[in-house]
C-alpha cells in the first residue's frame, strides 16, 4: 500500500469556525491533478479528509478528475478545544492502524488533515527515515509526503508541496 499525507491547502479566514480555502488553495488543490499527471505522486484509490471544509475542498479537484470519493473521516480532524493531546494521539494512532490494517496491497490512499494532526503522526509512524527530524518539522499548505507500507514498516518515498 501506498498512503500519501497532505495537509490542507491555504485555507481564508471565513466562516472562523470553519474556514474555506482561498484563492490561493483553490489553485494549490488544483495543482495536485498535475502532481498525479506527471507522476510526481500516484494515483489514489481512496480520498480520506477530516470533516473541516478546508479538506474536502483540497480534494475536490482530484476527486472529479479521477472519479475518486472523497470519505470524511472524523479521526483526521484536528485537535477540538475540549480534547487533550492524549485523545488526540489516540485518534492518529487509530486511523493510522486502521488504515494499516484495511488497505489491500495495491491501494492507494490519499489523507488531508491539518497541521497538528500530522505532527502528531510523525511521532507515531514507524519510518526507515526519522520523521522527528527537522526536514518534517514544518508543513506548508499542500505539502505531502510519500510512503510505502510493507511489513508494518512505513518506507518514506519522497515529500513535496503544491506550488
Amino acid at each position: 500500500m501506498k498512503f500519501v499525507l497532505f495537509r490542507h491547502a491555504h485555507k481564508g479566514i471565513l466562516p472562523f469556525e470553519d474556514p474555506e480555502l482561498s484563492l490561493q488553495g483553490f489553485d494549490q488543490a488544483a495543482g495536485i491533478i498535475e502532481l498525479i499527471k506527471n507522476e510526481k505522486i500516484p494515483l489514489p484509490t481512496h480520498l480520506y479528509v477530516s470533516p473541516k471544509r478546508r479538506t474536502s475542498q483540497t480534494f475536490y479537484p482530484t476527486s472529479k478528475q479521477f472519479n475518486v470519493k472523497i470519505e470524511t473521516q472524523p479521526d483526521l480532524d484536528q485537535q477540538n478545544p475540549n480534547e487533550n493531546v492524549l485523545s488526540l494521539k489516540k485518534r492518529v494512532e487509530n486511523f493510522l492502524t486502521q488504515i494499516q490494517s484495511s488497505s489491500a496491497a495495491e491501494s492507494v490512499v490519499f489523507a488531508c488533515t491539518h497541521y497538528d494532526w500530522i505532527e502528531e503522526s510523525m511521532t507515531l509512524i514507524n519510518c526507515d527515515k526519522d520523521l522527528k527530524s527537522f526536514e518534517f518539522s514544518h508543513w506548508s499548505p499542500t505539502q505531502h509526503v510519500v510512503f510505502e507500507l510493507e511489513n508494518n514498516l512505513w518506507k518514506f518515498i519522497k515529500k513535496g508541496c503544491t506550488k
